[in-house]
């Protein structure tokens, strides 16, 4: 599958944008019995009270927000890059994910960063990069611990959905015709339900990492949210668009008191938040791998406004 290829392409290119500094050594965070996930913490010196983020990857297994972990804290705000099961050292394995137990994994984060020294325990939120929106809207309507999320090109349309919007802007950027994309829509659509929800395909002990996602629905998670959220997309972004997205995350989010969602959608961005012409996959690579203009600033400022319960 295309979708498939481009996911590869987004985890590999987005480890590119933390190569300012080295990591900070490595932290064990106990997630389920006997399964403990690789971490790494970003402090700023002399935190005190500070707010603090779990930073919840995408699909598959790469931890690739450490560029942002590391600009949260230069801004007094304590993250913590959180890896994969199976990811640099973590037990378990990403592909057996399902939402509900990465929503597990990311509250169990939270609890870790709830006991950290220097960290507000009632100012902890989770960010969460395509996949991992789905984790934060999930985390947060599980749990009260978590005070707030971060959407950084976070899906409100189900998996399935996801994908055929995917495959549909890439088919349509590259040129193809209007009737040729319906054709091809229709064929993928079907060969990837039938693929997806075959039990042949998709056995309790194994089968295509997307089997335990195919079926999600972020509805009722939406519903349950009640914590402030800042949701950010990228105009040329195929895979999470906002025209098909942001619209309807408010309208999820209707229930929350005014001020408490914050969208905005970046010029020009992907759907890593560079700066592209198209958007489309083929072109990353000849891209520099620099965030957008603001949107590392809009982060955090918008997180460090949690404290005086504004918001902009």
């Amino acid at each position: 599958m295309r979708f498939l290829t481009m996911l590869i392409c987004v985890t590999a290119c987005l480890a590119a944008c933390g190569q300012a500094k080295a990591d900070p050594a490595p932290v064990m965070v106990e997630v389920a019995p006997g399964i403990e996930l690789t971490a790494r913490l970003h402090a700023p010196q002399g935190a005190a009270a500070a707010p603090a983020v779990v930073l919840f990857p995408g699909s598959q297994g790469s931890r690739n927000l450490s560029g942002l972990a590391e600009h949260l804290a230069s801004q007094g705000i304590v993250a913590l890059d959180l890896s994969k099961r199976g990811v640099d050292g973590s037990g378990g394995h990403w592909r057996d994910e399902s939402i509900e137990r990465l929503a597990d994994d990311a509250l169990a984060a939270v609890a870790f960063l709830q006991g950290v020294e220097g960290v507000d325990p009632a100012r902890v939120g989770v960010i969460g990069h395509s996949q991992g929106g789905w984790v934060a809207q999930l985390a947060a309507a599980r749990s009260d611990s978590v005070a707030f999320i971060v959407m950084l090109a976070g899906p409100t349309q189900t998996v399935r959905d996801q994908i055929l919007t995917d495959e549909r802007l890439h088919l349509t950027g590259w040129g193809v015709p209007a009737a040729a994309v319906e054709e091809r829509m229709e064929m993928f659509g079907m060969l990837m339900e039938a693929a997806l929800t075959n039990p042949a395909v998709c056995t309790p002990s194994g089968g295509h990492y997307l089997c335990g996602l195919f079926m999600y629905d972020p509805a009722e998670a939406l519903a349950g949210v009640n914590v402030p959220v800042l949701a950010l997309y990228g105009e040329n972004d195929p895979m999470t668009p906002p025209a098909e997205n942001e619209a309807a995350l408010v309208e999820s989010l209707a229930h929350l008191e005014p001020g408490m969602v914050t969208t905005r959608t970046f010029s020009e961005a992907n759907h890593v938040f560079w700066t592209s012409r198209t958007g489309l996959r083929d072109e990353y690579g000849d891209l520099e791998p620099v965030y957008v203009p603001g949107f590392l600033d809009q982060i955090s400022s918008w997180i460090n406004q949690r404290e005086s319960g504004t918001a902009q």
